[in-house]
């Protein structure tokens, strides 16, 4: 320690630039974990919403489809049903804790999924039930049960949207 005008003291230029430079480390280190998690975070959330736009994209085409005079079995509607059968199961994997808003990341997940995850695990194994009876239906080829099962769907995938979907989505929905 040196005296400074005798009355302060001040540290050694090394003691001072080891500190600092121990300071600097450490907010280093920070940074760089608080960036590398980001990346991972933002893959996840967007994988999510393309794969549930792409549902409800498969839902729309096939009930699309089924108001048509001769619908393509073939190539819309049992393409399409096959999307949301194989997906379906899934659904409870792309809300992995830490995905919501506390993320950083721009989703339309409410909280009240992680906070409500039985109830929210209930509505997607409705869906997933509802998929299946779908998947039935569209293998009759009967597009009267299709037309009924594709209500089923949709009112299931409503039912999880009016609880755990931001109002916000609507919004921006509409900006587009």
């Amino acid at each position: 320690m040196l005296r400074l005008f005798g009355v302060f003291k001040v540290m050694s230029r090394s003691v001072l630039f080891s500190r600092v430079a121990g300071v600097a480390l450490i907010f280093s280190v920070a940074a760089t974990a608080i960036v590398t998690a980001a990346p991972a975070d933002v893959a996840l959330i967007k994988s999510r919403k393309d794969k549930l736009r792409d549902m409800g994209t498969a839902l729309k085409q096939v009930d699309d489809e089924l108001k048509k005079r001769s619908p393509d079995w073939e190539n819309v509607i049992l393409l399409n049903v096959q999307v949301l059968h194989e997906r379906s199961p899934y659904l409870l994997k792309w809300f992995p804790k830490g995905s919501g808003p506390e993320s950083g990341v721009k989703t339309y997940a409410l909280p009240a999924i992680w906070q409500k995850a039985g109830d929210f695990a209930k509505h997607a194994k409705d869906m997933e039930a509802a998929s299946v009876k779908l998947h039935q239906a569209a293998a009759k080829k009967d597009a009267g049960e299709l037309k009924a099962q594709v209500i089923a769907m949709g009112k299931s995938c409503k039912a999880c949207h009016d609880d755990y979907r931001s109002p916000e989505y609507e919004k921006d929905a509409e900006q587009q």
